[in-house]
């Protein structure tokens, strides 16, 4: 597959999540649906227009014969990062979740050393507690109630 290729099934995949995001705002109650479906439709209209320009471009190109392909592995991988984020908050909740997360992709990913990936683990977890205090956000748990 060609990088322009991608393109265009990535900005068809975000129009579609944002269309689909806005027909279920419908469903909030009037003062819930405010954020979520604004934003939405902005994004909507945005990755709409943008799909529509990367198509037109991608039509266009199709009369030049050298084309570079896109190694598609490495994009896989990081799906798989962020589907494994996902799943540890469903199971374990967004607080162990992150820490989790941020320690294995550090060492992993990023060739961090330990006290490296830890102390920025830390520094985000102390982060996100602050603003979790300040704004009284409660975050998700997981089936494990942590």
């Amino acid at each position: 597959m060609t990088k322009q290729t991608l393109n265009v099934i990535f900005t068809t995949c975000l129009f579609i999540t944002f269309t689909w995001a806005a027909v279920s705002a419908l469903a909030f109650s009037r003062l819930a649906q405010f954020f979520p479906l604004y934003v939405s439709i902005i994004g909507s209209i945005v990755s709409g227009i943008y799909l529509a320009t990367e198509i037109f471009k991608l039509v266009k190109q199709k009369e030049k014969v050298e084309q570079s392909r896109v190694l598609i592995l490495k994009p896989l991988i990081y799906t798989c990062w962020v589907a494994g984020y996902i799943g540890i908050i469903y199971l374990a909740g967004l607080f162990l979740a992150t820490a989790i997360y941020l320690v294995a992709f550090l060492l992993i990913e990023s060739k961090f050393s330990l006290f490296k990936a830890v102390y920025s683990t830390g520094i985000a977890l102390v982060i996100m507690t602050v603003v979790s205090n300040l704004l009284k956000i409660a975050w998700p748990q997981g089936l494990i109630g942590i």
